[in-house]
């Protein structure tokens, strides 16, 4: 349940006016519940299926330069029929910044009214295909630069669409999508980050935590399913404290995961993957200091150095083989998930303001460390980043999972 707490109207109307002012560029106002960008669209495949959809076209686009695109798949949803209640959906709306309508970079998105059909049948698999290829000859899109997003049943259908053409998508991120069948070939040098909360459905999970472990294994890695970046594909994320729908909310809040997504591309060339050799287990205790081993396979050249880091920092850079180096300064008498646990109780919280248009003013804030974590996170040489900037979204999307300050 949302925690309430009450503030005299004329606080309400300082913070408002202040952290507008501190939220930077002015918001865009608008005048439709859904970007101008977007168009309502609705086409038959050659098949017979009939499928609405709607894309998001950039403006100022420049001349001879070619723009990603994003295919978002909706989760299994009995009012998903329609174009605005897909223009709703929270996956499409975090590549335009929800409500202020901007993105990192222009990005065509498009995104199938599926409703409850699921995304893998033949003839809806054919329609969707049939959709993006369509948007390829008519608008100047990076071919090289096709990204796949979808929640849940949207998820499932992202491991389908990714076996189905292998080397067609640049990067895939299926929240919460479980995996029925699964060729680790087809797949294991496609850019993926899986995520799911650790309270969704136990079979769910199981399934995804095997495929993961599947996938690393053709790519050389024994490390099965480790949450930890262990420098193979696929990345997997598991969110603490989270069902099966609060994951699509914690993925949006990845730090870096849009810059991830722009950082891949279907050029050819493979991606290498760097390992630990040892330490190997997040379950063993260590002492400081730590000796690292890291091992690595290039398909498409050599690796000429390797970052050695703690968070964002980089502790040392090794040119040759053998890659090693030794952690020191380390906090002793825990294990590595052990101090991943103790790090995770620093959560993001939104914290929501009514606008007296009917919109929403979100203020995402982390909680403050415990006084215990505050040596850990000294010893590891870690800092907190700054508390992000207040966004807008409209009203519908505020959920039960944020705070909200009423009057």
């Amino acid at each position: 349940m949302a925690n309430r707490r009450f503030v005299p109207p004329f606080l309400l109307l300082l913070l408002l006016v202040g952290l507008i002012a501190l939220a930077g560029a002015p918001l865009r106002a608008q005048t439709t519940p859904y970007p101008s960008e977007f168009q309502l669209r609705e086409r038959t495949s050659s098949g017979g299926e009939t499928l609405k959809h709607v894309v998001y076209v950039p403006r100022n686009l420049d001349p001879g330069r070619k723009y990603p695109l994003v295919v978002y798949l909706h989760g299994r949803c009995d009012e998903c029929t329609t174009h605005e209640r897909i223009l709703k959906e929270s996956g499409l709306q975090w590549w335009h910044e929800y409500g202020r309508d901007v993105q990192k970079e222009p990005t065509f998105l498009v995104a199938p009214v599926g409703g409850t059909g699921g995304w893998s049948s033949p003839a809806r698999r054919q329609a969707v295909f049939e959709i993006m290829d369509g948007l390829l000859d008519e608008f100047p899109i990076d071919r090289q630069r096709i990204y796949l997003m979808g929640f849940s049943m949207g998820g499932m259908g992202i491991w389908d669409y990714l076996q189905q053409r292998p080397g067609f998508f640049a990067a895939a991120n299926p929240p919460g999508g479980p995996v029925r069948e699964l060729d680790p070939e087809l797949v294991k040098n496609m850019p993926i980050w899986a995520t799911i909360g650790i309270d969704d459905d136990p079979r769910r999970l199981e399934l995804l935590e095997s495929n993961v472990a599947r996938v690393r294994l053709a790519n050389g890695d024994l490390s099965g399913a480790a949450t930890w970046d262990t420098g193979v594909n696929l990345r997997l994320t598991i969110f603490a404290n989270t069902d099966h729908g609060g994951a699509q909310e914690k993925t949006q809040r990845i730090p870096g995961l849009r810059e991830w997504f722009y950082a891949q591309s279907s050029n050819g060339h493979i991606p290498p993957n760097v390992r630990f050799v040892r330490p190997l287990s997040l379950d063993h205790e260590y002492t400081s200091p730590v000796a690292a081993l890291v091992r690595t396979a290039a398909p498409n050249g050599t690796i000429d150095r390797v970052e050695f880091c703690i968070g964002d920092k980089v502790l040392f850079v090794a040119h040759q083989e053998p890659f090693e180096y030794s952690f020191t300064d380390l906090a002793p008498g825990l294990t590595p998930r052990a101090v991943l646990e103790k790090l995770a109780t620093i959560q993001m919280l939104d914290v929501c303001l009514p606008t007296t248009d009917r919109r929403w003013l979100i203020m995402p804030r982390y909680t403050q460390p415990e006084p215990e974590q505050m040596p850990l996170l000294h010893r590891l040489h870690l800092a907190l980043p700054s508390q992000p900037p207040p966004r807008i979204k409209p009203a519908e999307t505020a959920n039960h999972h944020q705070v909200q300050l009423k009057m």
